[in-house]
């Protein structure tokens, strides 16, 4: 009898693992298709377009050769796009979004977040840029807005404890933007002769690293 009922409770937890496992891949899947055909196929800076689909929306970020192709959301708060797409659908792949924080693309240090999955979607490339010879290959990117293009140039990657430190968006002097920029190339992962001073604004794109949620892989360019 003990044996029976041991078979029976091993089939239902088998059951209940490929559920969670079906749930989670269709809900990828969703995703997926829902950013392949958000995005437009030959008109990139219509950003205007996408704002009138889209509430959130602020624009597109862009890193030539690599997946990372996507619109960019500000929220209310830093929780709701981590888990809903652009048109609201709850997800898992959730959104790449702007810190609510940020006035738009005009302070001094703006954040843009993302997930990372092991299908290589949404902020999955930023995982490569660990190794020099992917930054020297993709140090420069660009984001779309309403009004302009914003090039970015990276000089910087890092890995940081969220649970111990904030990312600054700004700062009160000039010695405090250069105390964090010095605290950047002291940590920094990669070999950049990108030259950084108090009067470069940042774009810094955050995602998780090493497989934790408490470690983001910080990665910062200034714009040009």
């Amino acid at each position: 009898m003990l044996k029976k009922v041991l078979i029976i409770l091993c089939f239902v937890i088998c059951l209940l693992f490929l559920s969670l496992f079906t749930f989670e891949y269709l809900d990828k899947q969703e995703g997926e298709n829902f950013y392949k055909n958000v995005l437009p196929s030959n008109n990139l800076i219509d950003v205007d377009e996408l704002k009138k689909e889209y509430d959130e929306a602020i624009g597109y970020i862009e890193i030539p050769d690599t997946n990372i192709y996507y619109p960019i959301m500000q929220g209310k708060d830093n929780s709701y796009y981590l888990k809903h797409l652009s048109n609201g659908d709850s997800n898992k792949m959730g959104s790449i979004f702007l810190d609510y924080q940020n006035n738009g693309f005009d302070d001094k240090n703006t954040i843009i977040y993302g997930h990372n999955f092991n299908n290589g979607t949404m902020f999955s490339d930023l995982l490569n840029y660990k190794s020099n010879e992917f930054y020297k290959e993709h140090s420069k990117y660009n984001i779309y807005i309403s009004d302009r293009k914003i090039e970015v140039e990276i000089f910087g990657v890092y890995i940081v404890d969220a649970t111990k430190e904030e990312i600054p968006i700004n700062f009160e002097n000039s010695d405090d933007f250069n105390d964090y920029l010095d605290k950047i190339l002291e940590n920094n992962l990669i070999t950049s002769n990108t030259e950084v001073d108090e009067n470069d604004r940042l774009i810094t794109l955050c995602t998780c690293a090493n497989g934790s949620w408490e470690n983001r892989l910080i990665v910062v360019g200034k714009t040009l």
